[in-house]
């Protein structure tokens, strides 16, 4: 017959198995999601670089770059800053707005 202490050490031994296999599977299940995020991602930056509502985002980093690399002075990177907090505030999307981020109104709303 079991005792008392040899029942508490199986129920102690179950709760820390149950614990472990619960933990196991949640950190697959957040692997997945990773995945899943990771792709969404990879999709919105595929789709940010053909979209024409961030042209203006994309000319004003290029002008700021090859300014950095001719070592000229450019206003490019505040224009770019006002844009985008000008964007922000609006609701719009950004060049660099994640999938998690708010901001999903289309530019003609």
């Amino acid at each position: 017959m079991i005792t008392f202490w040899g029942a508490v050490g199986i129920a102690v031994g179950l709760w820390f198995a149950t614990g472990w296999y619960l933990n196991e599977r949640l950190k697959r299940v957040h692997e997945k999601l990773d995945l899943v995020l990771d792709n969404f991602n990879g999709l919105r930056e595929y789709l940010y670089e053909i979209d024409p509502q961030f042209d203006e985002e994309r000319d004003l980093m290029t002008e700021l770059w090859a300014s950095v690399e001719n070592d000229n002075m450019s206003f490019a990177g505040m224009h770019h800053m006002d844009l985008t907090k000008e964007k922000e505030k609006q609701g719009f999307r950004t060049l660099h707005t994640t999938f998690l981020d708010g901001g999903h109104r289309a530019p003609n709303r």
